[in-house]
């Protein structure tokens, strides 16, 4: 955006005039001859200086073109800042949606793993008693080691989306120990 509008600034000068300096030294001054004569030395620098004055007064609307198109540069300019502050928020926004999904996802499985823990006891005591077939041992110990496995993924999908969330907010993922305050 600052290299739009230094653009437009460049184009809405070339609506005033220009002044030129040009400086002629003469040969004599750029030997830096002196004379051997101890009376006579030269001590002056001579030359031409000019200086010019120029004015466009018509160029068939070039500047004029010029400029609205250093103009539209700095909207589109804008509007492509616009467009990337929008993407960086819907991501940052998501990756924060993503992670209190992931905590209760965490939170469920964890529930469901107690859920299986106590029925696996359940069924394991009253195999023990004789008032289950072995068959509810098994299939009691298959729904606790898929709920083992569920939790597992619930714990890994709160890693990822707490990286991130913190890619998405630029932040390093330090532990609190190891952070430095200024």
């Amino acid at each position: 955006m600052r290299s739009a509008d230094a653009r437009v600034k460049e184009a809405k000068s070339a609506y005033f005039p220009t002044l030129r300096m040009h400086a002629y030294p003469d040969l004599q001054s750029l030997d830096a001859r002196q004379q051997t004569l101890p009376w006579g030395h030269t001590a002056s620098l001579d030359g031409q200086i000019s200086f010019s004055l120029g004015w466009t007064v018509f160029d068939g609307g070039a500047r004029k073109h010029t400029l609205a198109q250093a103009e539209h540069d700095v909207q589109a300019a804008r509007a492509q800042a616009m467009v990337t502050r929008d993407q960086i928020e819907n991501g940052v926004w998501t990756a924060y949606s993503d992670l209190k999904t992931a905590f209760r996802q965490r939170e469920a499985a964890a529930a469901l793993l107690n859920a299986a823990t106590q029925s696996y006891d359940a069924a394991t005591q009253s195999y023990l008693y004789g008032v289950r077939s072995l068959l509810d041992v098994t299939e009691a110990q298959k729904t606790l080691a898929q709920a083992r496995s569920t939790e597992v993924l619930a714990r890994t999908q709160v890693l990822s989306a707490l990286a991130d969330l913190s890619f998405q907010t630029a932040d390093s993922i330090q532990p609190a120990s190891g952070r430095r305050q200024p």
